[in-house]
């Protein structure tokens, strides 16, 4: 995971269900510059406006709500306090011209956003109304009333509950009748100075705002509510009357809202560190930090396989305080001591174990290692990398039973994609940093005039030779500055034709040197680094001396010599970390396409195993046309020449200017001169040969 991508919560099934099943209309807005925009509604909203409300999503509130001033407020006050606001208001129906009332209910919900419930009370408010001028009326509307609702004195003693109230929470009417609700215990303690503050505005005719708080169920469940008291006349006495609202479902929505955020965010701010962290041990440590912190972990930790297949801790690991760490009791984890967790460890799945005394019969060995490491819940993600298992993120409870949830296992097993993710750079990192040094240190031994230089012609690296000719500064100066002695760019530049078509080009020039001596460059150009649209913006130039033979036999040879050293050194490397060495493998075959030599392997005395560009340019065939497979007696003319040159190297092990006539693909024969080593087996047979080849002449033009 280069970077986390994160789904909007609107679109999580589960969430959207919950929104959906809220019976209060409810809308989301998200601040956006001066104004909040509407991103979402639920279904009572679509029903409350029979539709209508769809055309409107994604519109200003200043455009929507232009006529209720009141609410734009209201919402503009939520967000910048950052609390919930609960409201009653009115407005005149355009429709009908009634006077329509609301209950508001508007939180906050970081960072952006703000949810609006609203209700239509109208029904209550009338009732409330008719209430006040016919008791008969009133005792029928409270016992049929779908809505829970509590009669009490100015003191609080209740007087009367009516038949939902007994539904929904479970308390008979004759247990409650007399008692003051005050000492019933049924809300924790530290809100009766509140309890009694409303009262005591109740009394004195102050309006009260309605208010939340969670109360116990008959049976000793909890549950959310909102509370709205207000003073009425019952047979001329003044009368507390409190509808009671259950919004646990509400509530319960609104805290997996800021879990599921705080869960983002978490693993927003992991990917981020391990994305831009130069040291990704120490982010790793904050990270495995943050995480048994937020689902409740006692430890957490990571392990990662060692060459003998079995677990062992690759950092310290975190524990909560007073917990004591098992690296010194357990340095690490094998097949014997815990096969069960290596069996789903071969499945790639999820472990978790809830109680270690649940375990079943087979896991019997890895029950009495849990018990002795005091580990009763475990849970463990595992760390992959291209599909391959390398490892594991733990995390473990002592002595308590851990009642991880979905949305505990969601974010663990996304941050631990993202740990494998910042394993697989960190590796990566570190194999092409030392695949890096190796090839520049063999590019800079080799006697060719080699330089990188970028689309702006700036000189980027140049090897030895090049400095020793053209002078100690090259890097960050202009070539055709330092090679042509110019003020812009040559006209038969090559390195901007393979800047321009990323092919290789070739030509033969004149240079002065920094000690005025003219010598005359094959130039060689092809790509060395290419950018995110797949363009060439590091070309890399090979010029080699042909003022004399002898002086191109010597680079030849120098060139064979490092070939080899190249070649031994990459398939060691390619041996041992074949899936992690991709990169240096494309510069490997890339470097050997840069070459003037024609390079070739193959079988002893069977099919061609692999060859460079150059190879193709000798035989005639086009660079896009692969050889490999090939026989490599159908390019010999003459068998005894072909048996003489692999018994000289059989005898050998080596062989050295041999120069033979081939058929090449066209027909035509020509001339070439080979240098070719041998490579044995570890009992000392052949196995294979490699080796360069260099076009002397056409036949067929002698």
């Amino acid at each position: 995971m280069n970077e986390l991508e994160i789904k909007p919560f609107l679109l999580e099934e589960n969430i959207n269900k919950f929104f959906n099943n809220i019976p209060i209309p409810s809308y989301i807005w998200q601040k956006q510059e001066e104004d909040f925009i509407l991103i979402d509604y639920n279904r009572a909203a679509e029903q409350i406006t029979d539709g209508k409300i769809k055309v409107l999503k994604k519109e200003k509130a200043s455009n929507i709500l232009k006529e209720r001033t009141d609410i734009i407020e209201a919402i503009t006050e939520s967000f910048q306090s950052k609390k919930s606001i609960s409201m009653k208001s009115d407005y005149i129906s355009e429709e009908t011209g009634q006077k329509i009332y609301n209950s508001l209910n508007i939180h906050y919900l970081p960072p952006d956003l703000v949810i609006v419930h609203i209700k239509d009370i109208t029904d209550w408010v009338q009732a409330e109304e008719k209430l006040r001028s016919s008791r008969e009326k009133y005792k029928l509307l409270f016992e049929r009333s779908p809505i829970p609702i509590v009669l009490t004195d100015l003191e609080g003693a209740i007087i009367d509950i009516n038949l939902a109230t007994v539904n929904e929470f479970g308390y008979q009417k004759e247990s409650l009748i007399g008692k003051n609700y005050l000492n019933l215990g049924t809300y924790p303690p530290s809100l009766i100075p509140h309890f009694k503050n409303r009262l005591s505005r109740l009394k004195e005719g102050l309006p009260i705002e309605e208010t939340e708080f969670e109360i116990f169920k008959q049976d000793g469940s909890k549950v959310w509510i909102v509370n709205q008291m207000s003073i009425i006349n019952i047979e001329d006495k003044p009368t507390v009357q409190s509808f009671i609202v259950d919004v646990t479902e509400r509530k319960e929505f609104e805290d997996k809202i800021k879990r599921k955020l705080e869960n983002e965010r978490l693993i927003s701010t992991i990917s981020s560190r391990l994305i831009s962290t130069v040291d990704i041990d120490e982010a790793l440590s904050i990270s495995l930090f943050e995480m048994g912190a937020l689902i409740g972990a006692t430890r957490a930790y990571i392990l990662l396989f060692n060459e003998e297949r079995s677990l062992e801790f690759y950092i310290q690991e975190w524990c909560a305080e007073g917990i004591k760490p098992q690296m010194i009791n357990l340095t690490y984890i094998n097949q014997e001591t815990f096969p069960w967790i290596f069996d789903l460890g071969g499945k790639q799945e999820l472990i978790h174990i809830r109680n270690s005394s649940e375990l079943p019969e087979e896991s019997t060995k890895l029950k009495e290692e849990l018990n002795r490491l005091n580990i009763t819940s475990l849970l463990g993600f595992p760390i992959k990398i291209k599909n391959e298992t390398y490892g594991y993120v733990g995390f473990d409870n002592i002595h308590q039973i851990s009642e991880w949830d979905e949305l505990d296992i969601e974010i663990l097993r996304t941050t631990s994609e993202i740990i494998g993710n910042a394993f697989e750079r960190k590796w990566a990192e570190e194999t092409l940093k030392s695949s890096h040094q190796l090839l520049a240190g063999i590019l800079s031994s080799l006697t060719e005039t080699i330089f990188l230089i970028d689309t702006h012609f700036n000189i980027m690296w140049a090897n030895n030779v090049a400095k020793q000719l053209f002078g100690l500064k090259l890097n960050g100066e202009k070539c055709y500055r330092v090679f042509a002695h110019r003020g812009m760019p040559c006209t038969e530049c090559i390195a901007l034709k393979t800047f321009t078509d990323g092919k290789i080009h070739e030509f033969e020039k004149t240079y002065t040197t920094l000690s005025d001596q003219k010598i005359n460059l094959w130039c060689s150009s092809s790509t060395a680094g290419l950018n995110l649209e797949g363009e060439t913006e590091l070309a890399i130039l090979i010029l080699r001396d042909v003022t004399a033979l002898k002086s191109a036999e010597a680079t030849l040879i120098e060139s064979e010599k490092n070939l080899k050293q190249l070649n031994e050194t990459l398939l060691q490397k390619v041996e041992e970390r074949t899936k992690k060495l991709k990169l240096s493998e494309e510069n490997y075959k890339r470097m050997l396409n840069d070459l003037d030599v024609g390079f070739y392997k193959g079988k002893f005395k069977g099919e061609l195993l692999m060859h460079n560009a150059a190879l193709n340019k000798i035989l005639e065939v086009s660079e896009e046309i692969s050889l490999i497979g090939s026989e490599s007696s159908k390019f010999f003319t003459d068998p005894n020449e072909h048996e003489r040159y692999y018994n000289i190297l059989e005898e050998s092990g080596y062989i050295k200017d041999f120069f033979i006539k081939l058929k090449i693909p066209n027909g035509k024969i020509i001339k070439v001169q080979l240098n070719s080593h041998l490579i044995r087996d570890s009992e000392g047979n052949p196995i294979e040969v490699e080796g360069t080849a260099i076009k002397i002449t056409d036949i067929n033009k002698d």
